[in-house]
């Protein structure tokens, strides 16, 4: 009886033990799989907080400094090696290839140029990416995967170069138990404003390393969104100029400050007032040329033609001899003994004054400051009036008057570029044969000019506006401009202006509207 109670005994003690030993295993086992899990979960929180940090916004101002930088290697590389064309349907796809590989490896290779490709650098998403796994290691993870795709750049505004492109992140532990993973849409724009021309750049160098232009891009959409903007505005109208003689720009000046401005200066001034009072300056003829404000007195002893003998005005129309009033005289002469006689330019528009004119810069010993300035034209130039008197008074509309020229001599003068659709667009002048391609909504030109591109050899008989120059196209003189403000400097002589005498072709004069001050009519400019 004792031994089979000790053996039940036993029995239960030993089911007992094999109870708790069981339940301990499952208890060691569960905690176990419990610390698996929170390991589990802690690296994949671990990881989701880290790419967590990486939001769109800081990629996007990671992506857009490199796309910056990139843009700007891009464009100084091609001022000597172009980008090749890609096919006839799409011929930026080079470029597209060229701009995504700067944007992953910092780099580009030959197959996208004439010529050598551009070296890697460290600015690129992949050395982004090698900063960031160096971050990474520290939390026991990295960067798995970096993918760009459906990468574009285009343009959306004659200033501004877009991209769009998707990029892939992934994050994986370096047990490569988790990852995870997002995708970034990033779309941006980035301003040419301030880089050098690439196409100007690589034209002008193959005449040599020193007749190289670097200029850059410089816009005024305010006043200048398109060539059509840019005007030469008539601010007399031609019925009411009485004639004169030649030519001239310049600044303006009324009687009463004249004696305000220096000797030396008063060869860039027009007098402008009545006779009397222009005469009464203290050597008026060492001024430019005039603007008479007073129609000429007509006497009534000799008529011819309907033309009057006149007084108070400058090279006065008479006659040799008198035969009594209204009756006709003698061959018509110049009179200076009704007036005054003198060589300078001059027009005669009653209605005329100072504040008519545009507004320029004046830069003298002192500072610079604000004073008006006109361009006047005449039909007939001094040594034409002397030998026909009457040819003074001959006033044509589209060639005889006083003209606003400013806004042309701004965009001109300071370089500025503008929207012509018939001018390349700034990614077109990173490719090859930039000048024969235009684009319709983004093509931009300027015109060079001064005394990098002063070379008479090279460029003063063709064209200024820069898709122009290189090409052979004979210029038409235009007055005004530098170099060609009056008779003396738009002249053909043996030694031009250095800065260069301003010409453009037909097409140039329709596009600007300047076929009022150009030099084929009117006084002429040689």
């Amino acid at each position: 009886m004792l031994n089979k109670k000790g053996f039940l005994f036993v029995v239960t003690i030993f089911l007992i033990l094999t109870y708790i030993i069981l339940s301990v295993s499952v208890w060691v086992k569960s905690i176990e799989a419990s610390e698996r899990a929170y390991a589990e979960f802690y690296k994949e929180s671990t990881i989701e907080l880290a790419i967590s940090q990486i939001t769109h916004a800081k990629l996007d101002n990671v992506t857009r400094s490199i796309m910056f930088r990139s843009l700007f290697r891009l464009n100084e590389h091609t001022m000597n090696v172009p980008l090749a064309q890609g096919p006839e349907d799409d011929e930026t796809r080079n470029l597209r290839g060229a701009f995504r590989e700067l944007l992953v490896n910092g780099s580009a290779n030959d197959s996208y140029f004439i010529g050598p490709g551009i070296p890697v650098e460290d600015s690129s998403l992949s050395a982004w990416a090698s900063n960031l796994n160096s971050s990474l290691l520290a939390i026991g993870s990295h960067l798995s995967r970096l993918d760009v795709y459906d990468f574009n750049v285009s343009q959306s505004d004659i200033d501004k170069v877009n991209y769009t492109f998707n990029v892939r992140l992934e994050i994986t532990d370096n047990s490569n138990l988790s990852s995870v993973s997002r995708v970034y849409t990033i779309s941006n724009e980035l301003e040419i404003s301030g880089f050098v021309d690439p196409v100007l750049t690589r034209e002008s160098s193959a005449y040599g390393s020193d007749n190289a232009f670097y200029r850059q891009f410089y816009f005024n959409k305010d006043q200048y969104e398109s060539n059509l903007e840019v005007d030469v505005i008539p601010v007399v109208e031609s019925g009411d100029i009485l004639g004169g003689q030649g030519w001239l720009y310049g600044y303006l000046v009324s009687p009463d400050n004249a004696d305000s401005l220096s000797s030396q200066d008063r060869h860039n001034f027009i007098l402008v007032g009545d006779f009397d009072d222009i005469v009464a300056v203290a050597d008026y003829d060492s001024f430019a040329g005039y603007i008479l404000t007073n129609a000429p007195g007509e006497g009534d002893d000799c008529v011819e033609g309907g033309v009057h003998s006149e007084s108070d005005t400058f090279n006065p129309i008479g006659f040799e001899s008198a035969r009594g009033g209204g009756a006709a005289c003698g061959d018509m002469e110049i009179n200076c003994g009704a007036g005054a006689c003198t060589g300078n330019p001059f027009i005669v528009a009653p209605d005329f004054h100072i504040d008519n004119a545009g507004l320029c810069r004046f830069l003298n010993g002192t500072g610079t400051s604000s004073k008006h300035c006109a361009l006047f034209i005449n039909m007939h130039t001094y040594e034409e009036v002397i030998s026909h008197p009457r040819d003074k008074l001959d006033v044509d509309e589209d060639h005889t008057g006083i003209y606003n020229i400013e806004e042309m001599r701004d965009f001109v003068m300071c370089g500025y570029y503008t929207h012509n659709p018939a001018a390349p667009s700034y990614l077109q002048r990173l490719l090859e044969d930039s000048y024969s391609r235009n684009s319709d909504e983004f093509g931009i030109e300027t015109f060079v000019i001064g005394e990098y591109a002063s070379d008479d050899d090279i460029y003063d008989t063709y064209s200024r506006l820069d898709r122009e120059l290189f090409s052979g196209s004979e210029g038409i003189r235009i007055r005004g401009f530098t170099g060609c403000k009056d008779y003396a400097t738009c002249a053909v002589s043996d030694e031009p202006p250095s800065t260069g005498i301003f010409v453009v072709s037909e097409d140039v004069i329709i596009d600007y509207g300047l076929d009022a001050i150009e030099c084929r009519a009117g006084a002429g400019c040689e």
